[in-house]
């Protein structure tokens, strides 16, 4: 009778002590930002300089290698990849200034892309020395009501935005998409979002931002309903481009300063071609009458706008690469 009071007291200090360790290794939303916030990048990528797509991506070698939606630097009017992506590394200090915000310019490759998945992988040319790098997290680690963040430049917000919230569900082959298992998440997310990191509560990120619901079939706004791609998903593909990136260990503190060790850098190859969904469209009920076309009322703004506008970022900081390109010709012919 002893013997069984001590094994079950023991029991209940072993899980007591691991309760606290887990306790003592979760992150404030504050502490994460600050230590993975320099891991995320702005993307602009454009053909012409004026029109083009924008969105976030993190850091996850220290070579460069940074992972991204497929729908942030793919052309969806010609299905092909833009000409010009630029990265923006976050500043010491975001301050609203895009003068000042947006100094830390990196052009970068596109390496391969999955449209099905949505996962894109680019790297930096010429990388700077002491990248923060976005650990993945297993997705199996956390659940539903587990609290999480999102780091990224939401249109009309600012740039490097912080948004908390939890994991609302999972959904396995999102879309008929077979092997897209995503997150569903409360944590707000806008255009500008896409390709950022969904965070745990240690720092590591467990999703891939890409898509948020707006409007219901009825035209009823939806709020609060919006999807990552696990990190499963996005580990299980960079394996297929030969990018190994191994889990962050759930017994080690997280946001760690120290820089993680680096892979040799990857081997340039031919883009990877767009992977069409196997899942087949969705057609309406047989039977079933289109509603009648209603005039619909002209959209509310409930708040000012906020610093800045996707297209007129993308407008303005891919025509400065244009005109740098067009004054180096000059000079070379």
């Amino acid at each position: 009778m002893k013997r069984s009071v001590c094994i079950e007291t023991g029991l209940l200090f072993l899980a007591v002590v691991v309760f606290c360790a887990t306790a003592a290794w979760a992150n404030s939303p504050k502490e994460i930002y600050q230590s993975i916030g320099p891991g995320v990048v702005l993307i602009l990528a454009s053909d012409d300089g004026r029109m083009g797509s924008g969105g976030t991506g993190s850091i996850i070698r220290t070579d460069g290698l940074v992972i991204t939606n497929a729908h942030v630097v793919i052309n969806k009017e010609t299905n092909r990849p833009y000409r010009h992506v630029s990265l923006f590394l976050k500043p010491d200090r975001v301050t609203g200034n895009m003068d000042k915000d947006l100094t830390r310019r990196v052009e970068a490759k596109l390496l391969g892309y999955d449209a099905a998945l949505d996962m894109a992988l680019l790297r930096m040319e010429n990388p700077p020395a002491g990248l923060t790098v976005v650990s993945l997290g297993d997705p199996d680690q956390v659940a539903i009501g587990d609290p999480v963040v999102a780091i990224g430049h939401p249109e009309t917000g600012g740039l490097w935005t912080l948004t908390t919230g939890t994991i609302s569900a999972e959904i396995e082959n999102f879309n008929g998409v077979k092997g897209k298992d995503i997150f569903q998440t409360e944590t707000s997310l806008n255009r500008g979002n896409s390709g950022g990191p969904l965070l745990d509560g240690r720092g590591a990120m467990v999703g891939v931002n890409t898509m948020i619901s707006r409007k219901a079939a009825d035209g009823l706004t939806i709020t609060s309903i919006n999807f990552a791609v696990k990190s499963s998903v996005a580990r299980q593909w960079l394996a297929t481009q030969g990018v190994a990136v191994p889990y962050e260990s759930p017994t080690k503190p997280p946001v760690s300063s120290a820089p993680a060790p680096s892979p040799p850098p990857a081997v340039d190859k031919p883009v990877t071609p767009v992977q069409k969904s196997e899942a087949a469209p969705k057609s309406p009920p047989s039977g079933s009458k289109k509603p009648a076309q209603e005039e619909k009322p002209a959209v509310q703004i409930l708040t000012e706008k906020r610093p800045y506008d996707l297209d007129r970022l993308i407008a303005d900081r891919m025509k400065e690469m244009e005109d740098l390109m067009k004054e180096m010709r000059g000079k070379f012919r």
